[in-house]
């Protein structure tokens, strides 16, 4: 039959030995459920660009499909004129003739350098939106990397403080708990070793 003692701190180590163990497990979860926060964070930043990048395509098919429209417009504008100055007796290789077809060119390749124009803006600017979304949610990733680096840390140190106290306490537990036995006197062992005393247990 087990002394108290020993139940004592038996049960003591087993205790502290759980509790060590379960910080361990502890931290060792949060970590892993930082890191899943982590990968999320950057497969959104992923997804992010990749959004961006088809959105930036988009705007730029449609600039030329609208500068595409607007040179056939051009051209059937610069048509109707010609058909009209004809009609009404201008020369088309006369001066004014030129000046107005000229001036209807000019006016045409500043519509299109319009539409080109504002399909780059646009087109940056929502390249521009989806690198600072991808930074921002790469940022956030590695800050739950480092979250969770720290909660395995805080887990692992708590565990060893707990084993460190577990232990200390035995050690002072057993002083106080360890019986002192009964002296008996100085004598010699069975195996012939005197000693000074002898100390026996008591019942």
């Amino acid at each position: 039959m087990c002394e108290p003692t020993t139940i004592a701190l038996t049960t003591m180590a087993v205790a502290g030995g759980y509790q060590a163990y379960s910080q361990h497990k502890q931290g060792i979860a949060e970590n892993d459920y930082y890191d899943y926060l982590a990968q999320n964070s950057r497969a959104e930043g992923d997804a992010v660009m990749k959004v961006g990048q088809k959105q930036s395509e988009l705007i730029q098919d449609s600039a030329k499909f609208k500068g595409t429209a607007q040179k056939k417009k051009a051209a059937q504008v610069l048509s109707s004129q010609r058909a009209a100055m004809a009609a009404n007796g201008i020369d088309l290789s006369s001066v004014t003739a030129q000046d107005i077809v000229s001036d209807t060119m000019s006016k045409t390749s500043l519509d299109e350098l319009a539409i080109k124009y504002n399909a780059d803006m646009n087109s940056w600017s929502t390249m521009q939106d989806s690198k600072y979304k991808k930074w921002s949610a790469t940022s956030q990733g590695n800050q739950y990397e480092m979250a969770g680096a720290n909660a395995r840390s805080a887990g692992n140190r708590s565990a060893f403080s707990t084993l460190i106290g577990t232990a200390s306490s035995m050690a002072m537990s057993g002083k106080g708990l360890l019986p002192k036995g009964e002296n008996l006197g100085a004598g010699t062992t069975s195996n012939g070793i005197k000693v000074p005393s002898r100390y026996k247990p008591p019942r």
